[in-house]
């Protein structure tokens, strides 16, 4: 009898030191990498329906979901709250179509609620939190990022003990939904898997944070602006971080039907023109600025799953190229099955060491003499150099006496526009 007092009360002595530990190593690891961290308490997104009707002719093109039947690249754990069988299996659905677009060593978990919203919304959805950490290569301190893709660079939960939510998304149980899986629901129907791709997009970082506050216009919060934020800019190459904020400046940038992302892959991937962001002239919270420009990017456009309204009967099912171009400059990884890829298919590029410190190699594969444009930039998309190199059909090109470069994310951008081929690289200088 009190040999087994004695066990127990060691094991209790064990899971105490255990615990003590835990907590002793995530405050050293806070304090050694300034880690920091805002709790959002309200949602950042909202999706609202499109009046208009839509033409059912224009859906065969976006019937086609993510091919499902290769391995997941990532692990999202969903806690469900409220939903039937068939949403729940329609949620699911649109789940494992992200899982097969984006990479992450990290469980993404989402607090999923299927509730009474407000009878002009079908959902809303945002991070659970921003984060942010200096020290750690890839991870910009001086930008908020959501915590699934902050957790996805990190390489970890950044929860002591693992499991913390990542993602909150509700959806109305009052609007009359399609959930159906094969992306053709009936005129005056909202499909369901849209609607949740659409704000699983937003929790996972398609959004930024500019605001209204009277007649000023915001964007930072505690002196940083989101990942997203890093992308945007109008059409005279000004990027929205160049604005005074708080300032009527800003507020005049975010109604000006005038914003437009510079993400260097989502650009490659829109013809090389920049995708335009949903600014109209009157603000409208939770919709504006953190969408595609729903007139640009129209119902049954292979892009519009990210524009502010859907319409009765209209359904997509896949993000969009541009879309998973502006995933994979703000740092997510992306499935190698999917072909988002710049480089034409008859040569292969290679850019290491990634992360670098003095020095680069390009190596080329099956690539004939050229003259490249070689262009570097900084992450908020400012021109670091450019410059035109002579490739003799060799092995590779090297680019030395980088050590002058500050520490950070910079992008790379290989071109030639006589062979139609280009590649953009998102590099670490450490």
């Amino acid at each position: 009898m009190k040999k087994n007092t004695l066990l127990k009360t060691r094991n209790v002595l064990n899971k105490i030191l255990i615990l003590f530990f835990l907590i002793s190593f995530c405050a050293t690891f806070s304090q050694k990498h300034n880690f920091k961290e805002i709790k959002i308490t309200e949602p950042i997104c909202t999706y609202h329906p499109d009046p208009e009707p839509f033409d059912k002719s224009k859906i065969e093109n976006l019937r086609k979901s993510v091919n499902l039947t290769n391995s997941a690249c990532s692990n999202f754990v969903v806690n469900y709250d409220g939903f039937t069988p068939e949403a729940q299996a329609a949620f699911q659905y649109a789940v494992d179509i992200w899982a097969h677009i984006i990479e992450s060593p990290v469980p993404i978990n989402v607090n999923a609620k299927f509730e009474v919203l407000g009878q002009n919304t079908l959902g809303s959805a945002s991070p659970e939190t921003l984060n942010t950490i200096s020290g750690v290569p890839g991870i910009d301190p001086n930008a908020w990022y959501p915590a699934a893709l902050y957790e996805k660079l990190l390489g970890q939960d950044r929860g002591e003990f693992g499991g913390t939510n990542d993602i909150k998304a509700s959806f109305n149980s009052n609007f009359d939904f399609y959930f159906g899986l094969d992306g053709n629901p009936p005129s005056g129907k909202h499909d369901f898997v849209s609607i949740v791709l659409h704000e699983l997009g937003h929790g996972l970082g398609f959004v930024g944070f500019a605001r209204k506050n009277e007649l000023v216009g915001e964007l930072r919060s505690n002196n940083r602006a989101l990942i997203y934020d890093n992308y945007i800019q109008n059409n005279e190459n000004v990027s929205i971080l160049s604005l005074p904020d708080p300032s009527v400046e800003l507020l005049t940038a975010i109604t000006s039907n005038n914003l437009f992302s510079n993400s260097p892959t989502a650009v490659t991937q829109n013809a090389n023109i920049l995708p335009k962001i949903y600014t109209p002239s009157e603000f409208n919270q939770g919709s504006s600025y953190s969408h595609w420009d729903e007139f640009v990017f129209p119902a049954g456009n292979s892009n519009s799953l990210m524009t502010p309204r859907i319409a009765s009967g209209e359904a997509n099912h896949n993000p969009g190229d541009i879309t998973i171009g502006f995933f994979k400059d703000m740092g997510w990884g992306i499935c190698s099955t999917l072909s988002i890829d710049e480089v034409n298919v008859s040569s292969n590029i290679n850019v290491w060491p990634n992360p670098f410190t003095d020095h680069i190699t390009i190596r080329f594969t099956n690539l004939n003499s050229n003259k490249l444009q070689i262009k570097l930039a900084d992450i908020k998309g400012s021109l670091i150099f450019s410059k035109q190199v002579t490739y003799d059909g060799g092995d590779s090109i090297n680019l030395n006496d980088l050590d002058n470069l500050q520490k950070g994310i910079y992008f790379m951008t290989i071109t030639n526009t006589s062979s139609n081929l280009r590649f953009t690289e998102k590099i670490v200088k450490y």
